[in-house]
């Protein structure tokens, strides 16, 4: 059963305009971020916060803490629990839909797992280069074009419905920054990495969606045409002559 991949943003606001000073304290941004998001606003340039939901569950990349994860609501949106790790300045935007995936739980943890120990642990994360919106593209990506990124055939591949705003003022920051950068993220590369696409030749979404369509494929081939059936009777009547 496909399951939908939810993006999730908050704004981030200076701490002028956050209003949720007597919430709960959670993960903060770094004094330059901070400075940051007040000398932006000006300009009318905005700085994001993304997650992503899949099964039940929200994943986000923040400093320090790298990958963690909570329970989600329902179709995405904000809940207490769901706010745990984003950042105190944040306010909730709006929900994506991104797309669908095949992808069961014990497939998830596992480009979950292969994403922490690669590209996107805590000492990673870096404002500009490798931040939320890059890890949440890149899970996203995995998640949703999982059969594409292993086949390879197509070079342009890319989650059109992604909001390239989101992540607009860092990839212009990093612009010039060479892509043999270790620091820069490689949102399809880091992807298909997570997916272990070396690894799976012939794969399918999952094992059990590829089972299925084997065992159609199978019961396919035993049908008979209404011709291939009389045809086969009339040999059978000779033989018997």
């Amino acid at each position: 059963m496909a399951d939908n991949v939810i993006l999730n943003i908050y704004d981030l606001v200076s701490d002028q305009q956050n209003q949720s000073s007597t919430e709960e304290p959670r993960q903060q941004l770094s004094g330059f971020s901070r400075m940051f998001v007040g000398l932006l606003e000006p300009l009318g340039l905005g700085m994001y916060h993304t997650s992503v939901d899949v099964g039940g569950f929200r994943y986000q990349f923040g400093s320090t803490l790298g990958i963690t994860r909570t329970s989600s609501p329902i179709g995405g949106g904000d809940s207490a629990e769901s706010r745990r790790y984003v950042p105190g300045n944040g306010q909730y935007r709006e929900s994506i839909i991104l797309g669908q995936t095949f992808c069961n739980q014990k497939e998830v943890n596992s480009i979950i797992q292969h994403l922490r120990e690669s590209h996107f642990g805590g000492d990673n994360y870096h404002l500009a280069h490798r931040n939320c919106n890059h890890f949440s593209e890149t899970f996203a990506t995995a998640l949703i074009l999982g059969n594409k990124l292993v086949e390879g055939g197509d070079t342009n591949v890319r989650l059109e419905k992604f909001p390239k705003w989101v992540n607009r003022l860092a990839k212009t920051t990093s612009s010039g920054m060479s892509r043999d950068s270790e620091m820069a993220c490689d949102v399809i590369e880091e992807a298909r990495m997570a997916l272990e696409c070396d690894k799976k030749v012939g794969w399918g979404i999952t094992s059990a969606v590829k089972k299925s369509l084997t065992s159609v494929n199978r019961s396919k081939k035993k049908e008979l045409t209404a011709k291939q059936k009389e045809a086969l009777a009339k040999l059978k009547s000779r033989s018997t002559k």
